[in-house]
């Protein structure tokens, strides 16, 4: 892909009179066997109007479709690998949440999933679901996913708690809503509630908070989604101020992320997000009932979640 940016004043001459004009240009362009392709662009043009009096500022812009009319699966994945740690060997999935985007629509929503639900995991029997990363890497944990959910995952991202850190403040950090005043020792989440701009450090905190987020895991993985959402909206605000921000994002990606999307594929993918996200993301958890297993609490899911399962399936929104 390319990034471009182009600057022309000129004068027109109508008559006797002098009138100016400009344009100023941002292109996203990509390779193809033919050349090269505009897929993204916005532009400022200042142009005598009809009357040849004063000049209008005209403007325009496109954002890429997704490949794709059907609904598109995204499973996001946060391991609970310290600094240092792998984020696939050996550690478990902290954070698990399907993110739907209908394209069609322009809907995404996002459907979180607790870590301690007890799910079979394929190949090793039955336990809690954030222990298939331990047991398989990212690849076990979809499948483990699409075989609860009945979701066929298209693609997944994982990263850690350093990963997410950096990731955070290399785009400049995330404004998020907080839905309640926060003081949690355990992770370092204290906030008030209301409008805050979050650090990679602050956000991090805000991802582990269990201990006073209402519902505990529940909570916590309600306030993850939130994170999600609020980083789509960043990107997007970001992106409207400046369409070089796609390739600060997806470099930040590329490098505290790992993925099965190639470098190009998550490129385009943010460079559709204007296509998708101009709506009201949902962002919701699947709950279930606590129990004990072998002296472990984990949590049963019931109808409610297979109900909110079959929900997203059928065409990437929550509810109708």
């Amino acid at each position: 892909m390319a990034f471009a940016h182009m600057d022309f004043a000129g004068v027109g001459l109508a008559e006797d009179a002098e009138l100016p004009i400009s344009h100023q240009g941002d292109y996203v362009l990509r390779r193809t066997d033919a050349g090269w392709r505009i897929v993204s662009f916005r532009v400022t043009s200042r142009v005598p109007s009809v009357q040849q009096v004063k000049a209008k500022v005209r403007e325009a812009s496109l954002s890429p479709a997704l490949p794709s009319n059907g609904p598109l699966f995204v499973l996001v994945i946060g391991s609970d690998a310290r600094p240092g740690q792998s984020i696939t060997s050996g550690t478990r999935g902290d954070a698990i949440h399907i993110v739907g985007v209908n394209p069609k629509r322009g809907i995404v929503s996002v459907l979180g999933i607790p870590r301690d639900s007890y799910v079979s995991i394929p190949g090793a029997g039955t336990g809690k679901i954030n222990g298939a990363l331990a047991l398989g890497g990212p690849e076990l944990m979809v499948r483990t996913v699409e075989q609860l959910t009945g979701i066929p995952i298209d693609a997944y991202v994982l990263t850690g708690f350093a990963g997410f850190d950096h990731m955070v403040k290399a785009v400049g950090g995330i404004s998020i809503d907080i839905p309640y005043a926060m003081d949690d020792a355990f992770s370092g989440a204290h906030f008030r509630k209301g409008p805050t701009h979050l650090s990679g450090r602050q956000a991090l905190a805000l991802a582990r908070n269990r201990h006073d987020a209402p519902g505990g895991d529940f909570g916590r993985s309600m306030n993850q989604g939130r994170i999600i959402v609020a980083a789509m909206r960043e990107f997007l605000s970001d992106l409207r101020k400046d369409p070089f921000a796609a390739l600060r994002w997806g470099l930040a990606a590329a490098r505290f992320m790992q993925t099965d999307l190639s470098l190009t594929q998550m490129m385009e993918l943010l460079l559709a997000v204007p296509s998708i996200a101009g709506n009201q993301v949902r962002n919701e958890v699947v709950y279930g009932g606590g129990a004990m297993v072998g002296g472990s609490s984990v949590i049963r899911l019931g109808g409610f979640a297979y109900a909110k399962f079959r929900d997203l399936r059928i065409d990437g929104v929550l509810g109708r």
